[in-house]
């Protein structure tokens, strides 16, 4: 993913059309040496074969750091990239922790789609800028085009933690990135939360709509690995739940309409059509889980939406049964000791509530609402300092999700 295309794998990015000047600022255009009458008769008889010997030029002494530098500004901002990354090469001989041409260099390996030499110079470059998400960025999506995908999500997750811009283009494909990551893993709930906050921010795109797809879908693949037979599917309940995550049920809805009556018993269809209603504040929504259990007796999301939805319309009791069914059926997933807890909690069954509740975090420590719901419940035992500490870190945790740390700037200064 190219640094100024969020969604799109594919596309190029504007900035080989910009230099980078060694105080991280854009370069101007150099003036350009004229060819001389001399230089200009000489290349004319070499090309013709005729060209009289010349005595050997006297030996140029070696360029300074200074003037190799210059020069790979304007070869960059020229556009003429490789002979760029040489002179970039030349100069951090002389200077190898001179931050900007690290990254001039590395974004240049990043363009060409050299994605092993990108990724050594950002490894170069957060050793000397530790603090510096962007190189930390670039370097994961550098090894994601690799297939280095532990490395890859390490460092993305690296670079987010560090704090991006929220409306930074370079933070919006690593969101990208992480969601697909976080996908292949199986970790769907995960995966939302990226998607979430790029749909914030941009309209959905055909890259996103098979991200989501993937996700409503449970589907542990990277979009090149879907079956040529399944990709109608996934790009259609793709378009249907990314309007969901960008919190347009009225978009939701009818297409979840026209996926059911195509695929009638297909997995999750009912399950995301419910999602879409209950973003609308419909009880219809209820009966959506109820079916998709009926079709799917051992679904577990379906289970978990049904006992949140109860819960949110006063019927802790109700909500309580398929609660304890989700956490029979799932055990190993933090939603399901969530939406237990909080039931147990609101019907009386405060000791046991918090444990589930402390089960969940403990499996998921990320999750703002887990910490939130965990202050209630120790305050309404009386544990305040306990309630104090959920408090705090659920204050961290979300103010981390809406993006409102911030980066060191995108290009380095010059140390």
């Amino acid at each position: 993913m190219r640094l100024n295309d969020t969604c799109h794998p594919e596309g190029r990015s504007s900035a080989r059309s910009r230099g980078v000047r060694r105080d991280g600022g854009t370069a101007d255009p150099y003036n350009l040496r004229s060819v001389t009458l001399r230089t200009a008769l000489a290349l004319a008889l070499l090309a013709s074969g005729s060209a009289p010997a010349q005595p050997a030029a006297p030996p140029r002494p070696p360029a300074s750091f200074d003037d190799l530098a210059r020069s790979a500004d304007a070869a960059r901002f020229a556009g003429r990239l490789a002979e760029a990354a040489a002179l970039y090469g030349q100069a951090l001989a002389a200077r190898p922790r001179w931050a900007e041409g690290l990254w001039a260099l590395g974004t240049i390996a990043y363009e060409r789609d050299r994605f092993a030499e990108c990724r050594d110079v950002f490894s170069r470059l957060v050793a000397v800028r530790p603090k510096m998400a962007a190189a930390w960025a670039l370097r994961g999506l550098c090894e994601f085009g690799l297939g280095a995908y532990a490395r890859a999500h390490t460092h993305l997750e690296k670079a987010l933690a560090l704090g991006m811009p929220a409306r930074d283009e370079l933070r919006q494909a690593t969101l990208f990135h992480q969601a697909l990551l976080l996908t292949r893993q199986g970790v769907f709930d995960l995966a939302i939360v990226p998607l979430q906050q790029i749909l914030q921010l941009h309209p959905p795109s055909p890259e996103l709509d098979v991200a989501c797809g993937l996700v409503l879908l449970r589907r542990p693949l990277l979009p090149a690995s879907i079956p040529e037979a399944d990709l109608g599917l996934v790009r259609q309940a793709g378009e249907a739940y990314c309007a969901h995550l960008a919190r347009h049920p009225e978009l939701a809805v009818p297409r979840f309409d026209a996926l059911i009556r195509q695929h009638p018993r297909e997995r999750y269809l009912h399950y995301g059509r419910g999602l879409a209603l209950a973003q609308q504040g419909s009880a219809d929504a209820l009966g959506e889980f109820q079916r998709e259990i009926e079709l799917y007796p051992d679904d577990v999301l379906a289970r978990v939406e049904l006992a949140f939805g109860l819960l949110a319309r006063g019927r802790e009791a109700d909500a309580t049964a398929p609660a304890e069914e989700a956490v029979r059926l799932a055990p190993g997933l933090f939603v399901t000791h969530l939406v237990l807890g909080r039931a147990l909690v609101a019907t009386g069954g405060l000791e046991r509530g918090i444990r589930e509740l402390e089960t969940a975090a403990a499996m998921e420590p990320r999750i703002p609402e887990i910490q939130l719901a965990l202050a209630r419940a120790y305050a309404q035992a009386g544990r305040k300092a306990d309630a104090d500490r959920a408090n705090a870190v659920f204050r961290a945790l979300d103010g981390a999700r809406r993006g409102k740390a911030t980066s060191e700037a995108t290009a380095p200064r010059a140390p």
